[in-house]
């Protein structure tokens, strides 16, 4: 018969794959070893629930973890991550990490992944100091890890130092070439500094590497009567609920659904992370402080992106809302912009 630690790993390497009922099977094996209260057998518990999306329930178990004196530190580790997910305060999250950081034994990789965590936590909470002492406490070896700089480079560009944000983004790209989501990052970092030409060619990089990506998604190609369906849903359950005068300047512009950007839209500055996206010339500030409006030359709904973002049709008009906001906004400098259903 196994060991529960080798029932419960086998648990966990089933949760990094996302095979559930394996996760399950051994959950039940694990229980029936040690019971249900056993520190790994709730930290599994926690992890399954994690992934099937109840984060009060795996912040309960792992939470129960942690104060029976789990020794490992991914359980420290994964309940402060868990808590941070599922509330909007900080202290319990914070308080776990600290107890780790407490603990004799703990190991310097424990430490460091503490520290970046709590950095993160403390940026979310906009405190730059603080997140920089945190990020400051990590060791010098980890100090070159892209995961570190990324960090890094958020909490410098939230403190208005975007020269060196940018330092430490271009370094990581460096290190992890392949790694679209420090491109991206990079690219918005640019356009933040004006640099459209270098933000574009970022932009071009994370368009490459997502479509190398999501070629395992297995999407369909997209049908006339699908391409149909969506442009029906946004203009019926989307654009109904945008403030008229906002709506005027939307009204004559046509309506792409496309699987995702094309490298000629993505060169002309369409982000090819948004699942609805404006393709123009967006609004900017002119020498003088005063605001140029924006031209929108399209709207594109992208199928692919959009099939990333949901679970069930239930998700579709939300996803589609928040993404349309947030171009919005972007796009025509209308910070405050809200609709009636955002």
């Amino acid at each position: 018969m196994d060991s529960v630690d080798a029932v419960v790993d086998r648990g966990l390497t089933a949760v990094e794959e996302e095979d559930l009922e394996r996760a399950l099977e051994a959950l039940d094996e694990a229980q029936r070893l040690v019971g249900e209260n056993h520190v790994r057998v709730l930290h599994l518990a926690g992890l399954i629930a994690w992934s099937e999306g109840r984060l009060e329930n795996a912040a309960g178990y792992l939470q129960q973890a942690v104060d029976a004196g789990a020794e490992q530190a991914e359980i420290y580790l994964d309940c402060a991550e868990c808590l941070a997910t599922s509330d909007q305060d900080h202290g319990e999250a914070e308080a776990v990490l600290r107890s780790l950081l407490s603990r004799e034994g703990a190991d310097e990789e424990a430490k460091d992944q503490a520290h970046l965590l709590l950095a993160q936590l403390r940026l979310e909470d906009d405190d730059v100091d603080d997140a920089l002492d945190e990020l400051d406490a990590i060791s010098d070896a980890r100090k070159s890890d892209p995961v570190y700089l990324s960090t890094r480079a958020m909490v410098l560009a939230a403190g208005g130092r975007d020269e060196e944000a940018a330092g430490a983004l271009e370094r990581a790209v460096e290190l992890e070439p392949d790694d679209a989501d420090l491109h991206y990052q990079l690219a918005l970092l640019r356009e933040l500094r004006g640099e459209e030409a270098a933000a574009r060619a970022s932009m071009l990089r994370v368009l490459e590497l997502d479509v190398i990506d999501g070629e395992e998604s297995g999407y369909t190609p997209l049908s006339e009567k699908e391409r149909e369906a969506l442009r029906a849903r946004f203009e019926e359950d989307i654009l109904t609920e945008v403030p008229d005068a906002v709506l005027a300047r939307m009204a004559t512009v046509p309506i792409l659904v496309q699987r995702r950007a094309t490298r000629e839209q993505v060169a002309e500055g369409v982000n090819p992370r948004a699942p609805i996206a404006f393709h123009g010339e967006p609004a900017r500030e002119l020498a003088d402080g005063s605001l140029q409006d924006g031209t929108l030359r399209g709207i594109i709904i992208m199928r692919d992106l959009l099939l990333d973002e949901v679970d069930s049709e239930d998700d579709l008009v939300p996803v589609m809302m928040l993404s349309l906001l947030e171009e919005l906004r972007a796009f025509f400098r209308l910070d405050d912009l809200q609709m009636a259903s955002g």
